[in-house]
Protein backbone atom coordinates (compact mmCIF):
# COMPACT_ATOMS: atom_id res chain seq x y z
CA UNK A 1 0.00 0.00 0.00
CA UNK A 2 0.82 3.82 -0.67
CA UNK A 3 1.99 4.03 3.29
CA UNK A 4 4.63 1.11 2.73
CA UNK A 5 5.89 2.48 -0.18
CA UNK A 6 6.14 6.15 1.94
CA UNK A 7 8.01 4.33 5.34
CA UNK A 8 10.24 2.51 2.21
CA UNK A 9 11.21 6.38 1.76
CA UNK A 10 12.34 7.21 4.92
CA UNK A 11 8.87 8.61 5.66
CA UNK A 12 6.88 7.77 8.81
CA UNK A 13 2.91 7.70 8.09
CA UNK A 14 -0.02 7.86 10.41
CA UNK A 15 -3.19 6.75 9.30
CA UNK A 16 -6.80 5.27 9.95
CA UNK A 17 -7.69 2.06 8.80
CA UNK A 18 -11.52 0.38 9.22
CA UNK A 19 -12.03 -3.11 8.49
CA UNK A 20 -14.91 -5.12 9.88
CA UNK A 21 -16.98 -2.58 12.07
CA UNK A 22 -13.97 -1.36 13.84
CA UNK A 23 -11.40 1.48 13.25
CA UNK A 24 -7.61 1.24 13.59
CA UNK A 25 -4.75 4.22 13.98
CA UNK A 26 -1.51 2.62 12.49
CA UNK A 27 1.49 3.94 12.36
CA UNK A 28 4.06 3.01 9.96
CA UNK A 29 7.88 3.93 10.40
CA UNK A 30 11.12 3.06 8.48
CA UNK A 31 12.84 0.13 9.88
CA UNK A 32 16.83 1.03 9.18
CA UNK A 33 19.93 -0.96 9.75
CA UNK A 34 22.86 -0.59 12.03
CA UNK A 35 24.04 1.49 9.59
CA UNK A 36 21.00 3.76 9.38
CA UNK A 37 20.22 1.85 5.67
CA UNK A 38 16.18 1.69 5.06
CA UNK A 39 15.65 -2.47 4.77
CA UNK A 40 11.95 -2.65 5.72
CA UNK A 41 9.34 -0.72 7.59
CA UNK A 42 7.52 -1.78 10.70
CA UNK A 43 3.89 -1.05 12.14
CA UNK A 44 1.86 -0.70 14.94
CA UNK A 45 -2.03 0.03 15.50
CA UNK A 46 -4.44 0.99 18.05
CA UNK A 47 -7.65 0.14 18.35
CA UNK A 48 -9.82 3.77 18.56
CA UNK A 49 -13.67 2.15 17.62
CA UNK A 50 -14.75 3.57 20.73
CA UNK A 51 -13.28 6.77 20.47
CA UNK A 52 -14.48 7.86 17.01
CA UNK A 53 -18.33 6.87 17.99
CA UNK A 54 -17.49 9.11 21.16
CA UNK A 55 -16.47 11.62 18.48
CA UNK A 56 -19.20 11.20 15.95
CA UNK A 57 -21.73 11.55 18.76
CA UNK A 58 -20.42 15.02 19.83
CA UNK A 59 -20.21 16.12 16.65
CA UNK A 60 -24.20 15.10 16.17
CA UNK A 61 -25.33 16.98 19.15
CA UNK A 62 -23.84 19.95 18.10
CA UNK A 63 -25.27 20.05 14.67
CA UNK A 64 -28.86 18.60 15.66
CA UNK A 65 -32.10 19.46 17.47
CA UNK A 66 -31.85 17.53 20.48
CA UNK A 67 -36.32 17.01 20.33
CA UNK A 68 -36.78 16.56 16.30
CA UNK A 69 -33.54 14.98 15.78
CA UNK A 70 -33.55 17.96 12.56
CA UNK A 71 -30.73 19.57 11.81
CA UNK A 72 -29.83 22.81 14.31
CA UNK A 73 -29.97 26.26 13.33
CA UNK A 74 -26.38 26.75 13.11
CA UNK A 75 -26.27 23.36 10.61
CA UNK A 76 -28.53 25.29 8.53
CA UNK A 77 -26.92 28.31 7.96
CA UNK A 78 -23.49 26.78 7.31
CA UNK A 79 -25.05 24.48 4.23
CA UNK A 80 -26.93 27.71 3.23
CA UNK A 81 -23.85 29.23 2.76
CA UNK A 82 -21.72 26.07 1.11
CA UNK A 83 -24.93 25.77 -0.91
CA UNK A 84 -24.68 29.51 -2.21
CA UNK A 85 -21.23 29.12 -2.94
CA UNK A 86 -21.48 26.07 -5.12
CA UNK A 87 -24.22 27.17 -6.76
CA UNK A 88 -22.26 30.61 -7.65
CA UNK A 89 -19.81 28.16 -9.51
CA UNK A 90 -22.40 25.92 -10.98
CA UNK A 91 -24.89 28.25 -12.17
CA UNK A 92 -27.32 25.52 -10.42
CA UNK A 93 -30.67 26.84 -8.88
CA UNK A 94 -31.59 25.59 -5.36
CA UNK A 95 -34.38 26.27 -2.74
CA UNK A 96 -35.10 27.45 0.74
CA UNK A 97 -38.44 26.50 2.70
CA UNK A 98 -38.87 28.61 5.80
CA UNK A 99 -42.12 26.43 7.89
CA UNK A 100 -43.91 28.34 10.64
CA UNK A 101 -46.09 25.55 12.76
CA UNK A 102 -49.25 27.41 13.53
CA UNK A 103 -50.93 27.86 16.64
CA UNK A 104 -48.40 25.62 18.89
CA UNK A 105 -49.26 28.27 21.60
CA UNK A 106 -53.02 27.23 21.68
CA UNK A 107 -51.14 23.66 22.01
CA UNK A 108 -49.31 24.10 24.43
CA UNK A 109 -51.66 26.64 26.64
CA UNK A 110 -54.91 23.87 25.65
CA UNK A 111 -53.04 20.55 26.00
CA UNK A 112 -49.73 21.19 27.77
CA UNK A 113 -46.05 21.33 26.21
CA UNK A 114 -45.30 17.65 25.81
CA UNK A 115 -48.46 17.64 23.25
CA UNK A 116 -46.30 20.78 22.01
CA UNK A 117 -43.67 18.60 21.34
CA UNK A 118 -44.97 16.23 19.97
CA UNK A 119 -46.52 18.62 17.62
CA UNK A 120 -42.43 19.61 16.62
CA UNK A 121 -41.66 15.89 16.08
CA UNK A 122 -44.84 14.80 14.14
CA UNK A 123 -43.90 18.27 12.01
CA UNK A 124 -39.78 17.19 11.66
CA UNK A 125 -41.13 13.27 10.79
CA UNK A 126 -43.41 14.73 7.66
CA UNK A 127 -40.25 16.82 6.80
CA UNK A 128 -38.07 13.65 6.58
CA UNK A 129 -40.39 11.69 5.10
CA UNK A 130 -41.18 14.41 1.93
CA UNK A 131 -37.81 15.63 1.35
CA UNK A 132 -34.63 13.61 -0.57
CA UNK A 133 -31.75 12.23 1.04
CA UNK A 134 -29.68 15.30 -0.24
CA UNK A 135 -31.56 17.72 1.14
CA UNK A 136 -31.79 19.08 4.67
CA UNK A 137 -34.22 19.56 6.63
CA UNK A 138 -33.85 21.83 10.14
CA UNK A 139 -35.15 23.10 13.39
CA UNK A 140 -34.79 26.91 12.75
CA UNK A 141 -35.67 27.55 15.92
CA UNK A 142 -38.25 27.07 18.51
CA UNK A 143 -42.22 26.53 16.13
CA UNK A 144 -39.67 27.56 12.92
CA UNK A 145 -38.49 25.07 10.87
CA UNK A 146 -36.44 25.34 7.58
CA UNK A 147 -35.06 22.72 4.59
CA UNK A 148 -32.54 23.01 1.89
CA UNK A 149 -33.49 21.89 -1.23
CA UNK A 150 -30.71 20.63 -3.58
CA UNK A 151 -30.65 21.79 -7.21
CA UNK A 152 -34.45 22.78 -6.74
CA UNK A 153 -36.59 24.70 -9.31
CA UNK A 154 -39.71 26.71 -8.14
CA UNK A 155 -41.60 24.15 -9.38
CA UNK A 156 -39.68 21.35 -7.21
CA UNK A 157 -40.13 23.88 -4.20
CA UNK A 158 -43.74 24.53 -4.47
CA UNK A 159 -44.39 20.72 -4.69
CA UNK A 160 -42.50 19.49 -1.65
CA UNK A 161 -44.15 22.18 0.33
CA UNK A 162 -47.18 21.04 -0.53
CA UNK A 163 -46.83 17.43 0.11
CA UNK A 164 -45.61 18.64 3.63
CA UNK A 165 -48.91 20.31 4.28
CA UNK A 166 -50.79 16.89 2.14
CA UNK A 167 -49.15 15.02 5.12
CA UNK A 168 -49.73 16.77 8.05
CA UNK A 169 -53.99 17.34 6.80
CA UNK A 170 -53.47 13.42 6.05
CA UNK A 171 -52.48 12.34 9.56
CA UNK A 172 -54.86 11.11 11.98
CA UNK A 173 -53.46 11.60 15.17
CA UNK A 174 -54.45 14.55 17.49
CA UNK A 175 -54.02 17.29 17.27
CA UNK A 176 -54.57 18.56 13.66
CA UNK A 177 -51.03 20.44 12.78
CA UNK A 178 -51.36 23.26 9.71
CA UNK A 179 -47.94 25.09 8.80
CA UNK A 180 -47.29 28.28 6.82
CA UNK A 181 -44.45 27.69 4.13
CA UNK A 182 -42.66 30.48 2.45
CA UNK A 183 -40.36 29.67 -0.41
CA UNK A 184 -37.26 31.58 -2.01
CA UNK A 185 -35.08 30.26 -4.81
CA UNK A 186 -31.76 30.93 -6.10
CA UNK A 187 -30.75 33.23 -8.03
CA UNK A 188 -34.23 34.31 -8.90
CA UNK A 189 -35.17 35.63 -5.06
CA UNK A 190 -31.85 36.49 -4.52
CA UNK A 191 -27.99 35.42 -4.29
CA UNK A 192 -27.16 35.68 -0.74
CA UNK A 193 -28.13 33.96 2.48
CA UNK A 194 -29.69 37.11 4.05
CA UNK A 195 -31.73 37.82 0.36
CA UNK A 196 -32.94 34.02 0.11
CA UNK A 197 -33.60 34.10 4.07
CA UNK A 198 -35.77 37.31 4.22
CA UNK A 199 -37.99 36.52 0.59
CA UNK A 200 -38.89 33.16 2.30
CA UNK A 201 -39.85 34.79 5.56
CA UNK A 202 -41.69 37.60 3.73
CA UNK A 203 -44.18 34.94 2.34
CA UNK A 204 -44.32 32.64 5.22
CA UNK A 205 -45.59 35.94 6.70
CA UNK A 206 -47.83 36.65 4.04
CA UNK A 207 -49.36 33.08 4.57
CA UNK A 208 -49.74 33.64 7.67
CA UNK A 209 -51.20 36.78 7.38
CA UNK A 210 -54.00 34.90 5.33
CA UNK A 211 -54.56 31.87 7.21
CA UNK A 212 -55.23 34.55 10.41
CA UNK A 213 -57.77 36.60 8.22
CA UNK A 214 -59.48 33.26 7.23
CA UNK A 215 -59.90 32.06 10.72
CA UNK A 216 -61.11 35.22 11.95
CA UNK A 217 -63.83 35.42 9.27
CA UNK A 218 -64.69 32.00 10.34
Amino acid sequence: MAQHYEALQGIAVRFEYKRNNRVLELQVTPLRSASGEIVGCVGAGLDITERKKNEEKIRYQATHDALTGLANYREFLDALEREVRRSERSNRSFAVLLMDMDALKHINDRLGHLAGNRALQRLAEVMKEQCRSIDLAARYGGDEFAVLLIDADPGMARQIAGRVQTALQASREEPALTVSIGVSVYPDDGRTVQDLLEGADRELYQRKRARARKVSVR
